[in-house]
């Protein structure tokens, strides 16, 4: 899913008994501070010159044990809403929340491989939980999002620390975007952050993804604005 959207990619796993684990993450997330790819828009390019960037500083901790969010934008009410017809048509085999993942570890269904996030999301209790994964199990290729609702000190807490861990970080469609990629056994594995009003699009993908991903999330959950 790449850079702005997702790379289409491949892979293949050995059944089920990995579950979510290898339709969503369970190859080994390469570090934030990895291999980063550069966009601009929907076109992706890897900086090869720059090399890797590295954190200037220690991410700072994300606080979890705050109010619950006011959302002054948007708030859809399912993952259907978050996707046009023709990005789900774009997934092919993959579909919307399967059945099976309900059951798989959790921690696989975040959008992040970072603790601090990770642990702000767990402690959402305003959030959807939307995956993209084959529908008979495991199959090395998955997409995971998660929208949480954010207030605007939890909000700048994330870019703050995305920016930290060396993510990519620009200003795109009214909001921040900050995105790391890299290979992974077979294909690539990355992450995609969108931060607008009180939403926070965060993406982890391993093969799998079509271009234009998550701006087809966002003119959907923003139509209008």
């Amino acid at each position: 899913m790449g850079a702005e959207s997702p790379v289409s990619g491949s892979g293949e796993s050995r059944g089920r008994g990995r579950g979510l684990l290898a339709a969503i993450g369970v190859l080994v997330l390469v570090p934030l501070v990895g291999i980063i790819v550069y966009l601009s828009g929907e076109a992706r390019t890897p900086d090869t010159a720059a090399g890797r960037p590295q954190p200037t500083s220690t991410p700072t901790p994300v606080a979890v044990a705050t109010p619950a969010p006011t959302t002054s934008g948007p708030h859809p009410s399912s993952c259907d809403a978050l996707y046009s017809p023709a990005m789900v048509l774009a997934f092919g085999d993959l579909v919307l929340n399967p059945a099976w993942v309900k059951d798989e570890d959790p921690s696989m269904r975040r959008g992040t491989s970072d603790p601090e996030l990770s642990a702000l999301i767990d402690g959402s209790k305003d959030k959807l939980t939307c995956d993209w994964a084959n529908a008979n199990g495991g199959s090395g290729s998955g997409v995971s999002t998660n929208l949480v609702w954010v207030t605007p000190e939890q909000s700048a807490a994330v870019q703050a620390r995305l920016v930290a861990a060396g993510l990519n970080c620009y200003e795109e469609l009214g909001g921040m975007r900050c995105i790391v990629e890299g290979p992974a056994e077979g294909g690539t594995i990355g992450e995609s952050h969108f931060l607008r009003d009180s939403i926070w699009l965060a993406t982890r993908y391993v093969n799998a993804g079509p271009d234009g991903y998550t701006h087809d999330m966002i003119a959907n959950i923003w139509a209008g604005a």
